[in-house]
């Protein structure tokens, strides 16, 4: 509490002062933080730029189960596209696997281009961090060792 208000004062200081005030925009508290857990749908697929740089990028499931107003009980499933860059996605690509339970650390991001003539919208989890919390089954237990040891990469 008395850094909030703390914050607040400075933040109006800032702008009281005609010097800051333009300055005081780039203060304004903002966060863009996305936490997600659930199963990877599908092994990630890689990018490898002329550069080295490379992209995965995987979709991730979420699900959310509820009631109905006839009592049923109702799963229903959000898909995520994310995307990890160079060092990441180099551990991604060796660790991460379909039907891993994962949490992923980003950021969201919307993007748009344009295909055809038509302008296409698509929304991102861009990750910065990964933990794998469960393994797919298919994982023989040598794959299991090697992936454990660079979980929180």
């Amino acid at each position: 509490m008395f850094r909030t208000a703390l914050l607040r004062s400075a933040g109006a200081k800032l702008v009281a002062n005609p010097a800051l005030k333009s300055q005081a925009r780039y203060l304004s508290p903002s966060m863009n933080k996305v936490i997600l857990m659930g199963n990877v749908g599908q092994d990630p697929k890689i990018i490898q730029f002329d550069n080295g740089k490379k992209l995965a990028t995987f979709s991730l499931a979420t699900s959310r189960r509820y009631k109905d107003g006839e009592g049923n009980l109702v799963e229903q499933t959000e898909w995520h596209k994310v995307r990890f860059n160079n060092e990441k996605a180099e551990l991604v690509e060796r660790l991460i696997k379909k039907g891993a339970l994962v949490t992923i650390d980003g950021t969201i991001r919307y993007d748009s281009f344009n295909k055809d003539g038509v302008e296409i919208h698509t929304t991102n989890i861009v990750g910065t961090n990964f933990d794998i919390k469960a393994f797919p089954k298919r994982l023989n237990p040598e794959e299991q060792a090697e992936g454990q040891s660079g979980e929180n990469a």
